[in-house]
């Protein structure tokens, strides 16, 4: 048996180091009490409690009593399945009430009316986050599109945002300086032709060299020039506004110029 393979595997069901090697000890050697555990796997004696007490709720690890007294013992490996259901129950649960929770939580307060918050991004993983942040619009996402989004955080991640918007329902409606006229040929997620609206509008009317998006009370803007990976999200219901009304008149003068097919090379979405 390769224990130290079998606990890097654990440690993908959430133990420990001292939880895996708890729990494979106890698989190995039978019931054990808490201080005949800390002895024998020489772990100190609070440690063996408080990571007993976490398998307990993992359910990975059951109490006896018996005439000699109360033991610790590995609960059956198939456990680990009954835990993973359960987890993936509440996920389920908390992923249906999340909208319902979102929407309460935005009436608590009117900050965003008030105050001007800025955040900043830097890296793949911090376009990744502002790209997913955009998955919070009620019911549109309104974008000056700039480059292609598989190439900035890959097919796969930009496979994953297209998928959840759809899922979502959320429209999205792109100004850009090349459009792909319905040749959907960088994605595969399904219904995205119904959730993807774009129009062209000429460099010489707009010139656009960032990705900006409006939802909600936020302004995104990713910026992806010379290999710098850099992103700013501005909150405020004014400024968001008002960038919404300079995104329906750039789309209005979009829709007035004839478009430009892109090839596979230069398309963004």
């Amino acid at each position: 048996m390769n224990k130290q393979l079998l606990i890097d595997q654990l440690a993908a069901f959430g133990l420990d180091e001292v939880e895996a090697q708890i729990y494979l000890y106890l698989i190995e050697n039978g019931p054990r009490t808490a201080l005949q555990l800390s002895r024998e796997i020489n772990v100190d004696r609070s440690k063996i409690y408080r990571s007993v007490e976490r398998l307990g709720g993992k359910k990975f690890i059951e109490q006896t009593h018996a005439a000699w007294g109360k033991k610790l013992q590995a609960a059956s490996p198939s456990n680990i399945e009954l835990m993973i259901k359960e987890q993936e129950d509440q996920l389920q649960t908390r992923k249906e009430g999340l909208p319902a929770l979102i929407e309460e939580l935005g009436k608590v307060t009117s900050y965003a009316k008030r105050e001007f918050e800025v955040k900043h991004y830097r890296g793949q993983e911090g376009l990744r986050q502002m790209l997913w942040n955009h998955l919070a619009a009620n019911k549109e996402i309104l974008a000056f599109s700039y480059k292609n989004k598989n190439d900035i955080v890959g097919k796969t991640y930009a496979e994953k945002i297209r998928a959840e918007q759809v899922a979502r329902k959320l429209t999205l409606y792109e100004v850009e300086n090349e459009t792909d006229q319905n040749d959907y040929w960088y994605t595969d997620a399904e219904g995205w032709e119904k959730y993807y609206k774009s129009r062209y509008i000429p460099q010489k009317s707009l010139d656009i060299k960032q990705y900006i998006a409006i939802y909600n009370h936020t302004v995104s803007i990713i910026n992806w020039l010379d290999e710098e990976e850099v992103g700013l999200e501005i909150i405020n219901e004014d400024y968001a506004d008002m960038q919404k009304k300079l995104f329906w008149q750039s789309w209005e003068l979009a829709g007035k110029t004839p478009a430009k097919k892109k090839t596979p090379a230069q398309s963004k979405k």
